[in-house]
């Protein structure tokens, strides 16, 4: 009797066992990522996990990076700019409600960055307006430095006769996700109700 009952559990184990493998990884349920080794489906690549649409991930080689519009592993370095395009600035300027300048105009707003190995601060040109656009300003850093140490980002009211306002301030790490996706909105309590950050890629030899 003993021994018909640890045939059955046996038996009901193993039926069950598949059931608690991970799903297969192919074409038609990653036909946007990559499959790893352990099954699972990487959307957003990165050096160490880069391949085709439904194709197996790759760990990219020393002194490779993971091309993001081939999706395929290269030889040489990539090197991201950081271009901060449109804001969203709250109406009036907090915690008084006040106008953001004395004379009822909207804020000058710059935004100033510090990026990871760049040599010196970035900073945008002006725009008056509670919605500031950009085209310029930005800095460029080697990708992998990018995703290692934050940006140091402030947005500025720029005022000629007086100091200048900070509007606000934050430091953001950059993901892989945000480099596949080329670009990250943030938002900084009270006085932002929006950033847009592009990041764009470029690719070259060592």
């Amino acid at each position: 009797m003993k021994t018909l009952a640890t045939l059955l559990f046996a038996l009901t184990l193993a039926l069950l066992l598949p059931a608690c493998e991970p799903p297969e990884c192919t074409p038609e349920n990653c036909s946007d990522g990559c499959c790893t080794a352990e099954k699972e489906c990487i959307q957003y690549r990165s050096d160490t996990a880069c391949g085709p649409n439904g194709a197996a991930c790759e760990n990219c080689a020393d002194g490779n990076v993971c091309h993001l519009g081939k999706n395929v592993c290269i030889p040489g370095v990539m090197r991201t700019r950081v271009q901060p395009l449109e804001a969203m600035i709250v109406s009036f300027e907090p915690p008084d409600d006040e106008e953001w300048d004395s004379d009822g105009s909207p804020p000058d707003v710059v935004v100033e960055m510090r990026c990871p190995s760049a040599p010196e601060l970035s900073r945008t040109p002006e725009s008056t307006s509670l919605h500031p656009t950009w085209s310029t300003g930005g800095c460029e850093v080697i990708t992998s430095n990018l995703l290692k140490n934050p940006l140091e980002i402030a947005v500025i009211d720029v005022d000629p006769f007086t100091l200048d306002d900070t509007i606000g301030t934050i430091n953001y790490q950059v993901t892989p996700e945000d480099l596949n996706l080329g670009g990250v909105e943030l938002t900084i309590p009270e006085t932002v109700i929006s950033l847009y950050i592009d990041l764009s890629h470029t690719y070259s030899e060592q």
